[in-house]
């Protein structure tokens, strides 16, 4: 009976959100048309004495000039006629909401490839100057303000809603599975990501990931179609609204239907290098498109998609096995970084939920500290670290923490030494297969590794220059390590950043940290509290330490000038998989919030990363991508 009335509660609750989203995309975000005349109205050229826009010489350049009774302008879409891309710009005169005059001006990009060129305005214009290239011919100038449904606003407001209501009235699933609760604000915001970024690259170094999953993709050629050569070089048009973006969609789906292949490569085998299994959700999706005559676009998308649902898999994991920390956990997995990372062709992703669902079945062992051996959990630590490490062989000292069990754990000294020298080999067999290389190389003098992109780069000659010169780089290492930690643990860049799409907004930012603090010093105090001792925490903070020498040693070597004084190429986002091992260092019993119940702590943690990823994805994302 009591199941009965839960399920009537949330099925009335499901459709009044249904309801209620539809008002809010309907009436609030079309109030334009609601408030102001709806219409659309197309101007041409002058001939005679029709209603069109006069065109005249402006210096080097050209302008199209539309005079009119004020009316508010939603969209603006100009169609140019050339043969090339070029920049050009709208200067508006505009009343505010005081009805006083000012001067607006929107700079855009206009693409051969694409119909015509789209903007967003949102203003109540009196007088349009289009001002563009002496050699460029304008052909029309669209203005409108309509009603336009838009089907991912309206989810983003179906799941904004429905997890509002979940954090707020499910009080059992906030309270005792908070992994739950997780996962589905990881999958509901994480897809409504997938489903707003552009097919323009906007994450780091995406290209280059989405090149690998195309090339593993294939057997031994790899064929490129126009549109998969446009997105290895970078050579989509950037979107700054919904009528782009769809525009960009149309133009790669019809270059992937008329088959033309721009270039073919010969692979030397077909063997996927374990550093490249990140790439398998991705490479999978991109073969199943191919082969299911599915668009282009959308085999992009579920590329993404299954990239992003493999994070999640594994955070969850890590939340729902972790015995502590699964708040911190909660607030690290759902971080706006870590989600759009995940939401883009990268192998960070995996590299991140791997090694954090292992280092959490690791730290799980410390936890059961009076119980002997769970050598199941000691299995998946290890396998967790390690294959996640595959990636990026730097994160492998984390698996050294396990040295650090106490005795008591162990049968004997016997079965506690075997153990040690097993997880001591496992990691100098990871880290040899980035070091040995290299020292051999440099050894020989055969010159290798350095950045493809260009410059005096070079893994060899900036090693030898590095052991010719070992205290002067252990100071450059040191102060590169000191001065930047608290803004690559702390800092935007690791928290609230969306690569080039940007991410300043300071509330949201401030209020992501502050929760996180909070709960790094207060939730040691909670139920399953983890009692580290000092030296543990000592062995911790060096295994953390040498993580990170590790990353900036990588880059100094692969990615900076040889014998530059300073280290290229390290990213806040690279900090993200210590985040956890970092706040066992400083959490402790001592800060207690005696006074919030369980639920209320669990409710706001989830209600506060809600709040910083929704907005993060509507200001970053939905609004220049996709509205």
């Amino acid at each position: 009976m009591e199941f009965k009335k839960r399920l009537l509660k949330h099925s009335i609750a499901v459709a009044v959100i249904a309801v209620l989203g539809i008002i809010i995309e309907l009436f609030v975000f079309n109030n334009s048309a609601f408030m102001h005349k709806n219409y659309k109205v197309t101007y041409y050229k002058k001939d005679g004495n029709n209603n069109g826009f006069a065109d005249r010489k402006l210096g080097d350049n050209r302008a199209a000039v539309v005079v009119m009774d004020s009316a508010y302008i939603k969209k603006m879409k100009i169609e140019f006629d050339s043969n090339a891309d070029f920049n050009y710009k709208v200067k508006m005169v505009v009343r505010n909401r005081f009805n006083k005059k000012n001067d607006k001006t929107v700079e855009d990009k206009y693409y051969n490839c694409l119909a015509a060129a789209n903007l967003n305005i949102g203003s109540s214009v009196e007088k349009i100057k289009v001002i563009y290239p002496s050699n460029v011919t304008v052909r029309s100038i669209t203005i409108e303000n309509n009603v336009k449904f838009n089907f991912i606003r309206l989810f983003f407001v179906f799941f904004s809603l429905g997890l509002i209501y979940t954090i707020i009235v499910c009080r059992r699933l906030v309270t005792g599975r908070i992994e739950y609760v997780f996962l589905m604000m990881a999958l509901c915001m994480g897809g409504i990501m997938v489903a707003a970024l552009p097919e323009s690259f906007r994450s780091w170094d995406e290209q280059i990931h989405f090149n690998r999953a195309y090339m593993y993709s294939y057997g031994e050629t790899v064929k490129y179609s126009e549109a998969a050569w446009r997105l290895k070089n970078l050579d989509v048009p950037e979107v700054n609204n919904v009528e782009d973006r769809i525009a960009v969609r149309e133009l790669l789906d019809e270059e992937e239907k008329e088959g033309n292949i721009v270039k073919e490569a010969v692979k030397d085998n077909n063997f996927i290098t374990y550093a490249g299994r990140a790439y398998l959700p991705q490479t999978f999706a991109l073969w199943l498109a191919r082969m299911t005559n599915m668009d282009f676009t959308s085999g992009l998308m579920l590329a993404r998609y299954l990239n992003l649902t493999q994070y999640i898999f594994w955070m969850f994991l890590a939340i729902k096995s972790a015995k502590h920390g699964k708040r911190i956990l909660t607030i690290i997995g759902l971080l706006p970084t870590s989600l759009f990372i995940a939401a883009s062709f990268s192998y960070d992703a995996y590299v991140t939920g791997l090694v954090t669902f292992g280092f959490v079945m690791i730290i799980n062992e410390f936890t059961d500290a009076d119980e002997k051996v769970n050598w199941k959990r000691i299995l998946a630590g290890v396998c967790g670290v390690t294959i996640g490490s595959f990636a990026k062989a730097v994160y492998i000292p984390l698996l050294l923490f396990l040295c650090f069990l106490p005795d008591k754990k162990f049968i004997d000294k016997k079965q506690k030494w075997m153990f040690r020298s097993s997880v001591i080999i496992i990691f100098l067999v990871m880290m040899s297969t980035f070091v040995l290389p290299a020292i051999t190389n440099a050894a020989s003098g055969t010159e290798s590794g350095g950045d493809k992109r260009g410059g005096d780069t070079s893994v060899t000659r900036q090693l030898n220059s590095v052991i010719s010169h070992p205290v002067e780089y252990t100071e450059l290492l040191m102060d590169s390590v000191i001065t930047t930690a608290p803004e690559y643990f702390l800092g935007r860049n690791s928290r609230t950043f969306f690569a080039y799409l940007g991410g300043d907004k300071a509330v949201l930012y401030y209020l992501s940290l502050i929760v996180t603090l909070f709960v790094a010093f207060t939730e040691g105090a909670m139920e399953h509290h983890l009692p580290i001792a000092r030296h543990l925490k000592i062995a911790l903070a060096c295994v953390v330490f040498c993580v990170i020498a590790l990353i900036w040693t990588a880059l100094y070597l692969d990615f900076t000038a040889v014998g530059l004084n300073k280290i290229n190429g390290v990213q806040p986002r690279y900090y993200i998989p210590l985040m956890f091992p970092v706040v066992l260092l400083i959490e402790n019993a001592r800060i207690k919030s005696e006074r919030i119940s369980e639920f209320r702590y669990n409710q706001l943690v989830l209600m506060s990363c809600f709040i910083v990823l929704a907005g993060m994805i509507y200001e970053y994302i939905l609004v220049p991508c996709c509205l």
